[in-house]
């Protein structure tokens, strides 16, 4: 029997964005047979992930210092016990642990022999890119955002170290055109690789929405407006409250459902009340069932002020949900306005909330844009079709360098 490739699949943290979830739901269509995977994170504080990749099968490594070599850190006993997330690390302090990460994470190397490293996001990136060039290992590295949106130390890091990369993948045209810009003729081998979901799982996490709204207590007669978010500055989730506070007063038939937690939990809960809205505005907190919640929202609203491609909005619009949101990023690129969803301008709530008016009084126009929503996920964003171009883009990078 031939030698699986060993693959190295390393990331910041395993807390509760995007990156971390994409990881997580590609697991079920890794080819496994031909690849042994490993997941290795950086930040011991962020590991809320951690449990479902192990029950999936995949060892998971932590290379901060204090943490056993071969086991997730102690506070990752269940995803449902994990505590919210509310301080995540900032990037200075993530930086302070490189030295000592990227030692551990020469040493796994030295020992394991992966025959590649596949890094998400910058800090990982940094490690993997640095400990890869000097092992003389191939390392490939996916961006989900602007270089510009950086905190500098990061975009500084990042742009010294991308050159070094065997392969990029950009989650988005915006995000490779951004990668371009920052290094200019040293740009490694770039491509760019839509992030997907796993629509079955997604449908099936949003199924039983008629019992979840009785248990938020919604008036069966409301329509229900709700996102799903890690509660951070870039969601600007003011915006989104000072929006459903203007739909609110046109229409008193609509509940609103914030799903998430983080640092701006404080605003969003002073915001709330400073528009007058605790009786109609629903926040769950943290779930991790948050698919769940998705399946009671007639309609997504996204208010960013920059983006990647925002998983969240792939899976509301797999659920055939209309969704109105900022034209920012990767979005843009998902969603054509008057097509399979609507547009906003970034920082103006008040023509987000004309637009959620406008589809909340059409409910043929909803249907419409939920259909082709639903379509141009099934076609273009589901997971399969990611895991698939990764895999092939491992065989093109690991060829003679099997285990």
């Amino acid at each position: 029997m031939a030698h699986k490739t060993k693959i190295l699949l390393l990331i910041k943290s395993l807390g509760l964005g995007g990156a971390e979830r994409l990881l997580v739901d590609s697991i079920p269509y890794l080819d496994r047979d031909r690849y042994d995977y490993t997941v290795a994170y950086c930040v011991p504080w962020k590991a809320a992930l951690a449990p479902a990749i192990l029950a999936a099968g995949l060892p998971v490594i932590c290379l901060a210092p204090g943490t056993p070599r071969h086991a997730i850190s102690s506070q990752a006993v269940s995803i449902q016990a994990v505590p919210s997330q509310v301080t995540p690390a900032r990037p200075a302090a993530a930086a302070a642990l490189l030295p000592a990460v990227a030692a551990r994470l020469a040493a796994l190397q030295r020992r394991e022999r992966y025959a590649l490293i596949h890094a998400d996001l910058p800090v990982a990136g940094v490690l993997g890119r640095a400990v890869g060039r000097w092992m003389r290992v191939p390392v490939a590295y996916t961006e989900h955002n602007l270089q510009e949106r950086y905190h500098p130390l990061t975009r500084a890091l990042n742009r010294a170290t991308l050159p070094w990369a065997d392969q990029v993948w950009a989650v988005s045209a915006e995000a490779a055109a951004s990668l371009r810009r920052a290094c200019g003729p040293r740009t490694p081998r770039l491509a760019v690789l839509p992030n997907g979901v796993p629509v079955e799982q997604v449908r099936a996490e949003a199924a039983g929405a008629a019992a979840l709204r009785a248990e938020l207590r919604i008036d069966p007669a409301h329509r229900v407006v709700g996102t799903l978010a890690v509660f951070r500055a870039q969601k600007r989730l003011a915006d989104w409250v000072e929006a459903a506070g203007a739909v609110a007063r046109r229409r008193a038939d609509v509940t609103f459902v914030l799903v998430g937690d983080g640092p701006e939990m404080p605003a969003v809960r002073a915001a709330v009340a400073a528009q007058g809205l605790q009786e109609r505005v629903r926040l769950t907190g943290f779930r991790a069932d948050g698919r769940r919640y998705l399946g009671v929202m007639d309609l997504f609203l996204l208010t960013s002020e920059f983006e990647g491609m925002p998983v969240a909005l792939l899976e509301a619009m797999a659920l055939g949900t209309a969704v109105v949101a900022t034209a920012v990023g990767g979005v843009g690129e998902v969603v054509e306005d008057g097509r399979n969803g609507r547009l906003t301008a970034p920082g103006a709530p008040a023509q987000a909330a004309a637009v959620v008016c406008d589809l909340l009084a059409d409910a043929a126009q909803r249907r419409r844009l939920g259909e082709a929503a639903a379509v141009t996920v099934d076609t273009h964003h589901h997971i399969r079709r990611r895991v698939a171009a990764l895999e092939a883009g491992y065989a093109w990078l690991t060829k003679g360098r099997q285990a």
